[in-house]
């Protein structure tokens, strides 16, 4: 009779743990949902009802018929795909260079780019702007993609899975006379495609997101991504929530549809983080 209450503890430790992920997942995509409902809605406040003849599409249509709204999503997607690619191709450069590469002032160069992780952007941004403004790149693309490019985050994780990598197989390329690119694009590059896809998410979302950075670039209506075109579009006297919202759920699909393309790397490179010998 005593071993009863001690058996059912480790069958409550399930229950316990889907309740707290059940939790977890209405936390997070519950706000979400909400803006869903409220997209497909012309009038957000005269009827909470769900009932499917209160639903339109008419906002979404409203939008994708709009060029500036049009424009906007084209503007977010060529800066974003653009300092991703970037970024991805200069950090792991860079991480390859501090893992694998001897030369003076490696420590001392990589302790500094480290050091950087601890300035705010508050602080490097009245700095980026004046040198961006001095080079001529305010209200161009380059001034949206230029600076945002590499980061000290991505070198450092990228160097951290590259110190994994034997230096054995760089050093069987090396008696075959393998010159030091093609180590790196033969050896070391294919070994990386997993982080590699796990910083592109980042790197993408981070700069889909981006606000206040584009806001101070983008000074003409042409060049204003999704988020300054949201914060924007709706003033003081002037508001539509419900185009917003519907905006809003439209901003979410290329998120949506990268993770969904590099999902097995992201999983695979969480992973290897996680268990990492």
């Amino acid at each position: 009779m005593s071993d009863r209450p001690t058996a059912r503890l480790p069958r409550l430790a399930p229950l316990g743990t889907h309740i707290a992920a059940l939790v977890a997942v209405v936390l997070c995509a519950g706000p979400i949902l909400l803006v869903a409902l409220a997209s497909f809605r012309m009038d957000l406040f005269s009827d909470i009802s769900l009932r499917p003849e209160n639903w339109t599409l008419g906002n979404y249509t409203a939008l994708l018929g709009d060029p500036e709204v049009l424009r906007w999503i084209t503007n977010s997607l060529l800066v974003g795909v653009a300092v991703t690619v970037l970024t991805v191709v200069v950090d792991v450069l860079a991480a390859f260079a501090f893992a694998k590469m001897r030369f003076p002032g490696r420590a001392a160069a990589f302790g500094l780019l480290l050091a950087t992780l601890m300035l705010p952007f508050s602080v490097t941004l009245l700095p980026t702007y004046l040198i961006a403004s001095r080079l001529g790149m305010v209200d161009t693309y380059a001034g949206l993609i230029v600076p945002a490019i590499a980061g000290p985050l991505g070198v450092y994780l990228l160097r951290q899975f590259i110190l994994k990598i034997p230096d054995s197989l760089m050093d069987a390329a090396r008696i075959d006379g393998a010159s030091q690119l093609r180590i790196f694009r033969s050896v070391v590059l294919p070994l990386c495609l997993q982080p590699m896809a796990v910083l592109a998410i980042f790197v993408f979302v981070a700069n889909w997101n981006s606000f206040l950075w584009p806001l101070l670039m983008a000074q003409s209506d042409d060049l204003k991504t999704i988020t300054v075109g949201m914060a924007t579009n709706n003033t003081q006297f002037s508001q539509n929530i419900n185009g917003t919202t519907a905006m809003a759920m439209l901003s979410l699909v290329p998120m949506a549809v990268l993770f969904l393309a590099f999902q097995r790397y992201f999983i695979r490179g969480v992973l290897a983080g996680a268990f990492k010998g």
